[in-house]
């Protein structure tokens, strides 16, 4: 089976990590049981500059936690806990109410009552971008910082969704006392073998022994792009410490499709992928999280994903149970563009990624209105770009320079007309007016046209 539309998305991946200035990506995409498009764009490297391949290992962040969940859901069809265990049963967590525990459901719905701690902060901090003051090497370390902790509980178990990395170490440290064995054992035996994913590891000394592996990088407060190391240790492993391929990942995203492996009971994996904790309206609709996923509405249909970053490695997993499409996408620099997983979802699902995907269609708006404008004789000018997902105006005349943010006045991704807020009036509208012949920027007293 072909991929027609592979020389668009060939084109907006190459832009896209051209503006993020990403070394490299693997991206592979899966329809109706098998994988119709795979590919790797840029280094894997920047040193020698090998090519990234569909096969390249990269950290893929807290797409991790669905492992985990299911790993947990194997535990409690063996009947070894159940969703309502509380944690403290069988770990040494002396936080949480007396009266409604944290247990193993709301770890893994993120509804535990903790916000986030920080805990995977502190340890990519200290094990990939150089160091950390918090004490925060051990387990001992670890129940120390949470155990002390109790009063940052904000709603009781069930009731709220917070993203919560400790309670992935939580559920990590419990897998291991339940099976007597370490992550990379049980998974490797209970996961990884049986789906053919024989290259996904935690360790450092597989993943180095690994001729196709990533170099990790991650950019810093200037845009320099700076090499780095994966963040290994056994505290960062259950909630983000898993390395793949793309092409490895296929075969995980399609047992969601499909469990033909049935590692786990239908029923125990279709819970995994309903909403428990519902989470905030996106652009997209409304979502929540499940038991190691997200689950969010996409164009009117569900769709099942999770992103991931360790801050120097970037991943998304996809999946739309209704269509049988899947994709996997994996860089090794952290925290930059979501739009290729959802372009390659919305071309799998013949979507125009331009109009379908509404962040997209704001973002190629704001390029398209950006520029210098300036009032007649370029008196008083105004630069317009976008700046954290946010429109900014800076106004450059004999008195100096000030930026402020344009706040859109709708969720209309062609929204022309924002506003202005702090000032002693109130919030001030501004507009843009745009014709085929020219833009021009309405502010206050003044009309900027935009520089051809």
């Amino acid at each position: 089976m072909m991929f027609k539309e592979a020389s668009k998305l060939d084109e907006i991946v190459s832009k896209a990590m051209e503006k993020a200035k990403a070394p490299g990506v693997s991206l592979a995409l899966l329809k109706d049981g098998e994988i119709v498009y795979k590919k790797g764009y840029g280094a894997r490297d920047l040193d020698d500059n090998p090519p990234a391949t569909p096969d390249t290992l990269y950290g893929i962040g807290s797409c991790t936690k669905s492992f985990i969940s299911l790993a947990t859901m194997m535990q409690i069809q063996a009947g070894k806990i159940t969703l309502d265990t509380p944690v403290r049963d069988h770990l040494p967590v002396e936080v949480g109410l007396s009266d409604s525990p944290i247990t193993v459901r709301s770890l893994m719905s993120h509804s535990s009552g903790f916000p986030s701690l920080g805990t995977a902060d502190i340890m990519i901090a200290k094990m990939s971008l150089g160091g950390h003051p918090i004490p925060f090497t051990s387990r001992d370390d670890f129940y120390n910082y949470l155990n002390h902790a109790g009063d940052r509980i904000d709603a009781k178990p069930g009731d709220r969704y917070y993203y919560f990395n400790g309670g992935y170490t939580l559920l990590g440290l419990l897998l291991e006392k339940l099976t007597g064995e370490s992550l990379e054992d049980y998974l490797r035996k209970s996961i990884w073998e049986p789906l053919g994913m024989r290259r996904t590891t935690f360790l450092e000394e597989r993943f180095n022994a690994d001729p196709d592996r990533m170099t990790a990088y991650w950019k810093d407060k200037e845009g320099n792009v700076l090499s780095s190391v994966h963040p290994f240790h056994e505290l960062i492993y259950a909630a983000g410490g898993i390395l793949s391929s793309v092409v490895e990942s296929c075969s995980y995203i399609q047992m969601y499709l499909d469990n033909k492996a049935q590692l786990v009971d239908d029923d125990l994996l279709a819970q995994m992928v309903m909403i428990h904790s519902k989470r905030p309206d996106t652009v997209f609709g409304k979502g929540g999280y499940g038991y190691g996923w997200g689950v969010t509405e996409f164009n009117g249909e569900i769709m099942v994903n999770h992103t991931g970053s360790t801050g120097v490695s970037g991943a998304s997993y996809i999946f739309v149970p209704e269509r049988g499409i899947g994709v996997a996408y994996l860089t090794n620099m952290g925290y930059w563009s979501g739009v290729i997983p959802h372009t390659a979802a919305a071309l799998l699902m013949d979507m125009d990624p331009l109009e379908d995907i509404p962040y997209l269609k704001k973002q190629i708006f704001y390029e398209k209105i950006s520029g210098t404008y300036s009032s007649y004789r370029e008196v008083n000018n105004m630069e317009i770009k976008p700046q954290g997902g946010v429109l900014m105006a800076t106004t450059k005349n004999m008195w100096g320079e000030t930026s402020m943010p344009l706040i859109p006045a709708s969720d209309d991704p062609d929204e022309t007309v924002f506003y202005i807020h702090g000032l002693e009036s109130g919030p001030m509208k501004v507009w843009f007016e745009l014709d085929e012949k020219e833009y021009r920027f309405y502010y206050e007293r003044w009309v900027f046209k935009k520089a051809p």
